[in-house]
């Protein structure tokens, strides 16, 4: 009896330890998740558990394996939290390549949450070793013990079916909005580390599984997708600029989340473009992107689309789901208007497959590491932005000779994550932070912003004194992760778990900068989103635009901006949610939208 009350307690309170160990590596489980939110993970841990058990036959096994998998795979979303901001994805899972190229400049000393959690770990396994509950068959004559085996094995087999169905179960029911609605499930998908914390890692990732595949638009037709394209009639090509596009990486201005006094300015030349010192040649604005902290390539792929990630699945990588056969991008629109095409990444060729995806969006030549020179300036063992504008320069003159108006489009590497390493000493020192957590980080950061500023103006001084008509455009990415912006949040008297929803916002923009050799009576403050931004380029150049395009500028005229994490009125007002469900111009775009992406191929 009491060897049956033991087992019984460890086969619910361990799952429970596990549970709560698992959430504590990057928040604590009581305060922010709800009891009830907590009740249900822990049943979610007795489901794996009982799988387990009837798989293995043996709870102190069962107890075993759960505890060494979710201590590894606690400790892998500590170091995801810690280095990008967000927690693991279901779409991550194919983007682990691109994540270990990346990888070994990071530094993985465990801080003491993480080292507490392991050893709270390694006390439930030791605990785990009293459990002594067995499923097994009965000593007696070899015809009996056969038919006993027999029935062992359909019970174990019958017990982990049912498991099994009880755990799809589960994963179908936090789906439902009921199930949102009765224990107030957090549902910000832009947010999927407030999500994890609040609703569970385990069951987060489950909710999210339902946005795997992209939903088709209700009433859709492939008709009246490609009636309403007719429609818009495409524009014509004119004066045919050369275009050269640096998406800069993790490239934004820490200010917009509050004040920030510096030594000096991290970012001169932009600032003085923001206060309108660039006259008739130069327009500004925020950028609002799609993501922070990570996945790089989806704002890249916005810009270069005019899709929105607004209609895509949350935590989606569209260059790895939906990027399998030819779309018609900027690059190949560009190309079929006369101009060379050229990608440049200075960083292996495999990173979120950009060596089989460029020439898939029309990229005629495509630059990767191996194709910049040994000598090319490096910073923190990354090719520095310098180190591009060279290079772009480069690829410039030696396509002069060809007549042809050139594009460009560079994704640079050198303010790549991570900002910790005291081989880089800042030059930028935040005033007032002296005894602030981690603010040597994010003076690295600030001082690599300042090396991209000063190679942006050494590009368009260049272009200056060219002959042939260039538009020149820089954007950042995305806000870094947590880590970076954390010492100006604290000096604000905000915290990144805690931040209102206008703050959240806030880590959603980047600064964009256009400059020109001729006049364009640009703004300042034309704030945007990436997936408008390409069309106001591709104006300017007077390259025209295809139908999609044309469309595209209708839906920013009525709302300028539009992302994944916010819709905005003409007059700067937010949508709601509500609103932009039932907006006819909104539903049009995400039927345009899937057609041109997933329809027609």
């Amino acid at each position: 009896m009491a060897s049956k009350i033991k087992n019984t307690i460890l086969y619910i309170c361990i799952p429970a330890g596990i549970m709560y160990l698992f959430e504590a590596y990057t928040h604590n489980p009581f305060v922010r998740m709800r009891p009830g939110i907590q009740v249900l993970n822990i049943f979610l841990f007795i489901l794996i558990n009982t799988l387990l058990f009837f798989i293995t036959g043996r709870l102190r096994l069962s107890l075993h394996i759960m505890t060494v998998f979710f201590m590894i795979f606690g400790l892998a979303e500590y170091y995801l939290v810690e280095f990008r901001g967000v927690t693991l994805l279901p779409w991550d899972i194919g983007s682990l390549a691109t994540a270990a190229e990346v990888a070994g400049g990071y530094d993985y000393v465990p801080g003491t949450r993480a080292i507490l959690c392991i050893f709270g770990f390694i006390l439930v396994f030791i605990v785990s070793c009293f459990a002594d509950l067995k499923l097994k068959v009965k000593r007696s004559d070899s015809e009996m013990e056969k038919r006993s085996k027999r029935k062992l094995g359909f019970i174990r087999f019958f017990g982990a079916l049912v498991s099994v169905f009880f755990i799809v179960l589960y994963t179908l029911y936090v789906q439902t909005e009921g199930a949102q609605r009765r224990f107030g499930f957090y549902t910000k998908l832009f947010t999927p580390t407030a999500i994890s914390e609040r609703d569970g890692t385990l069951t987060a990732f489950l909710m999210e599984l339902q946005y795997v595949n992209v939903k088709k638009p209700d009433g859709y037709t492939k008709e009246a997708a490609k009636k309403l394209l007719e429609e818009c009639k495409p524009v014509s090509a004119g004066r045919k600029a050369d275009i050269i596009v640096i998406m800069n990486e993790a490239f934004s201005d820490l200010s917009v989340l509050g004040e920030l006094k510096t030594s000096e300015d991290y970012m001169p030349c932009i600032h003085s473009l923001q206060r309108g010192e660039g006259g008739k040649r130069a327009e500004t604005g925020l950028l609002n992107v799609s993501i922070v902290g990570g996945n790089t390539p989806n704002t890249e792929f916005e810009f270069l689309t005019g899709d929105t990630l607004a209609f895509l699945p949350e935590g989606c990588i569209p260059y790895q789901q939906y990027v399998k056969e030819g779309i018609y991008a900027m690059p190949g629109y560009l190309k079929d208007q006369g101009y060379t095409t050229i990608g440049m990444h200075p960083y292996y060729p495999g990173g979120w497959e950009r060596e089989r995806v460029y020439p898939q969006l029309g990229f005629e030549k495509a630059l990767f590491l191996e194709d910049f020179d040994t000598d090319a300036e490096k910073i923190r063992g990354y090719v520095s932005d310098m180190a591009c504008s060279e290079r772009i320069i480069k690829e410039y003159e030696e396509n002069l000779s060809t007549g042809k108006p050139f594009f460009a489009f560079c994704v640079t590497m050198q303010n790549h994550s991570p900002y910790d390493s005291d081989d880089y000493e800042p030059d930028i020192r935040i005033e007032g932070a002296e005894d602030t957590a981690n603010v040597k980080t994010t003076e690295r950061y600030l001082s690599l912003l300042k090396r991209s500023d000063e190679a942006f103006r050494y590009l368009t001084e260049y272009f200056e004194k060219t002959e042939r008509p260039v538009v020149i455009v820089m954007f950042g990415d995305h806000e870094p992760s947590d880590s970076v912006v954390r010492p100006v949040l604290t000096l604000n008297g905000k915290d990144t778990r805690n931040l209102s929803e206008e703050d959240v916002d806030r880590r959603y923009v980047v600064p964009y900068a256009i400059c020109t050799n001729f006049d364009i009576e640009g703004e300042t403050g034309a704030d945007t989103s990436a997936n408008f931004l390409g069309n106001r380029v591709l104006e300017l150049a007077g390259a025209g635009k295809d139908s999609y395009r044309v469309f595209l500028d209708e839906v920013a005229e009525k709302y300028p901006v539009m992302s994944a994490v916010r819709t905005e009125n003409k007059d700067g007002s937010l949508l709601s949610g509500k609103e932009i469900k039932e907006d006819e111009l909104i539903a049009s775009y995400r039927t345009a939208q899937y057609y041109t992406l997933i329809d027609n191929k």
